[in-house]
């Protein structure tokens, strides 16, 4: 096996769109807060904001791809471990090293800065670990607990961020992270929901699993719809609850898009999942909407929160 197959391999492993949104999600975060407080960053906070999300998205998605082995030979036989091309014990260890790298690049965000360091954020990089590795190994296979676990970990991609250099503010990203809990978890019953197939055969008993496709359709919509009136609490306190103001304008647009795209995404998938029986159809359906068009949305989300920055 060549060089280059391998290095495809391992790019591949890593899964860059996953990568740029956890680290790009907890350095705009950052920047906000920084704006907010009227505070530079310095640039080896500003590269250990990158390398730790990084590491820790990167190693829970290797062990990820271990335990979907299963559904992975049904619905991806083509990725790196189910082929063959890497292998399981390569990739676990690996994983399991960059997750403790994680865990340190997170303690040591502000050291050079400050010369302390920052337990709030390394415990907080802790409990993702755990998180993480709980539904790769257990929480996968039992529903909605799992769907929230994953949905967890990617509303504290902004929560981190701002934890990791304002640690004595934890309310600064708040409202955001828990908008995003709602949402993802929303996304992951419909990235379930697409996987019925393979996930049945392989014994996950995901909420599409036990539900039903379509009723479990139905309750990510519902999560979805959460997402709506969570998001403006950090530009507009609409409900009183005295959250700090981090954002603007900018930012409520790239939310009000993202809420329209996860409704449209949710009709377009639906529409197909109802009128029809073909599982080919059907899963490219959601291989479309609900697995790439969201992350795009997400993507865009995220470069007006960007711009948030500078306006």
């Amino acid at each position: 096996m060549g060089i280059g197959t391998l290095a495809v391999a391992w790019v591949r492993m890593i899964r860059p769109p996953i990568l740029f949104l956890c680290a790009f999600g907890a350095v705009v975060s950052a920047l906000n807060c920084a704006v907010y407080n009227d505070i530079s960053l310095s640039i080896v906070q500003l590269l250990l904001l990158i390398v730790a999300p990084a590491l820790l998205s990167t190693g829970t998605m290797f062990h990820n791809d271990i335990t979907d082995l299963d559904s992975d030979k049904v619905n991806r036989p083509h990725k790196p471990v189910p082929s063959g091309i890497l292998k399981e014990t390569t990739v676990y260890y690996t994983g399991i090293i960059l997750m403790v790298f994680s865990i340190f690049a997170a303690a040591f965000v502000n050291y050079a800065d400050t010369g302390q360091i920052n337990w709030q954020v390394a415990l907080l990089t802790v409990a993702l670990v755990i998180i993480g590795l709980y539904y790769n190994y257990y929480g996968k296979h039992h529903g909605l607990i799992g769907h929230m676990a994953v949905a967890f970990g990617v509303g504290a991609i902004p929560y981190w961020g701002g934890l990791a250099v304002f640690p004595e503010q934890p309310l600064l990203m708040l409202p955001l992270a828990l908008a995003i809990f709602f949402q993802e978890t929303g996304r992951e019953i419909m990235v379930c929901a697409g996987d019925y197939i393979g996930d049945l055969k392989a014994g996950f008993k995901t909420t599409p699993v036990r539900l039903g496709r379509k009723r479990s359709m139905q309750l990510a919509l519902l999560f979805y719809l959460l997402f709506i009136p969570l998001f403006p609490l950090s530009a507009y306190d609409w409900a009183g609850v005295h959250m700090p103001q981090v954002f603007g304008t900018v930012y409520l647009i790239g939310g009000g898009l993202l809420a329209a795209a996860l409704m449209l995404t949710w009709l377009l998938t639906y529409r197909v999942v109802i009128s029809t029986n073909d599982e080919k159809r059907i899963w490219k359906a959601f291989e479309r909407y609900e697995r790439t068009g969201t992350r795009v949305m997400i993507i865009v989300f995220q470069l007006f929160i960007l711009l948030e920055v500078f306006h």
